[in-house]
């Protein structure tokens, strides 16, 4: 949230345990060695509190407001639970709409274009916006249409780590709707195919891949989408050493948007629900964008998406395989699958070196 710099706004130095959710930073926050811990302006949540007392930090620069706008006392007081409803009212309400178009689709072989860009302006920019947005989206009950809930997942996904990566104005609008988009191929899949419970044959496997193509000439006939739209939704399953498809490109011939929607795609997939599957925890996905980021994936995309999804997980309680349950206090530079966690009794367990222990479930965020 950007600094205020006028005469309504003071600074006082609190202790911090004597900080409180809803205090808002008014100097940066520095680690011992310089490194930006929290950005001025920051409103400050449990969980970040924690994490400033894990971090040694005993002292706060705090933002007092003599008369701050009655919106922003509503804003910054809001229950958490009523943040949520709020989340998946917005959330649900979109998905209703991203459903009736894919069926518009699926009847006329024309996409809607105005209306999915409205729905990416408004409705998916308010999404991105939320605070603790990644956060919501674990915790929003997912039924069995599956596909409309992935692509508004795949496009607030994509929007934020498009906010991480820089990207402002028309860009990061045309990287939202090209996320919200990247599926829309599959309308022209048949739906027992789609919805298909058990393994694709391999004939089905190459009609369910031919989506990407498919939503590209969809695009393409609507002539009111830019080129890097259409390249997003064309490539988001290309890879960086040439092993994706539908063109098997590689490296800099795959665009930016595409790049991005892939990590996006992967962390939404790999962590949801499926009806031949049971997702996987976060830090599972971490590692697996690790083990990909130097062949397959964007290594610059994905050190932006780890080195900022990682806030999102510390202080989050674990089901670890012994049965356990434990606090996330220290994931390092990257999101990884082994962090430092805090069992019940107190205990401080280093995943990364007791493997014989390891994250089973994300039990609360």
């Amino acid at each position: 949230m950007p600094a205020n710099n006028n005469n309504r706004c003071q600074s006082k130095r609190f202790p911090i345990s004597s900080v409180v959710p809803g205090m808002q930073i008014s100097k940066m926050i520095l680690s011992g060695d310089g490194k930006i811990l929290l950005e001025e302006g920051t409103v400050l949540t449990a969980s970040l509190i924690d994490r400033l007392k894990f971090w040694g930090i005993s002292f706060v620069d705090i933002r007092e407001q003599a008369a701050a706008p009655a919106s922003a006392l509503i804003y910054f007081d809001l229950p958490e639970p009523e943040a949520r409803d709020e989340f998946r009212k917005g959330y649900q309400s979109t998905v209703a709409v991203l459903n009736q178009s894919f069926d518009a689709v699926r009847y006329s072989n024309e996409v809607q274009i105005k209306q999915m860009r409205e729905l990416a302006d408004e409705s998916i920019d308010q999404l991105v916006t939320a605070t603790g947005v990644i956060s919501h989206l674990h915790m929003v009950h997912r039924p069995d249409d599956y596909t409309f809930h992935h692509s508004v997942n795949v496009s607030v996904i994509s929007g934020l780590l498009g906010k991480w990566a820089g990207y402002t104005g028309e860009n990061l609008k045309d990287l939202i709707l090209a996320g919200l988009l990247h599926d829309i191929g599959k309308a022209q899949v048949p739906l027992e195919i789609l919805n298909k419970p058990v393994g694709l044959s391999p004939e089905e496997m190459e009609l369910m891949q031919s989506h990407a193509s498919s939503g590209f000439q969809l695009l393409k006939k609507t002539g009111h989408v830019s080129n890097g739209v259409m390249l997003g939704v064309l490539q988001h399953h290309e890879r960086m050493d040439g092993s994706g498809y539908p063109l098997g490109v590689a490296g800099e011939k795959i665009h930016p948007y595409a790049r991005i929607i892939a990590v996006a795609d992967i962390y939404d997939a790999v962590t949801s629900d499926r009806v031949y599957r049971r997702r996987e925890t976060p830090f599972a996905v971490a590692e697996m964008l690790i083990g990909e980021m130097f062949n397959k994936l964007d290594p610059a995309i994905c050190t932006t998406f780890l080195n900022n999804i990682r806030d999102y997980f510390v202080g989050n309680i674990v089901r670890l395989s012994d049965g356990r349950e434990a606090k996330v206090v220290y994931l390092g530079k990257f999101m990884g699958a082994r962090p430092v966690v805090q069992a019940e009794n107190g205990e401080f367990i280093d995943l990364e070196t007791c493997k014989e222990i390891s994250i089973k479930e994300l039990v609360a965020m």
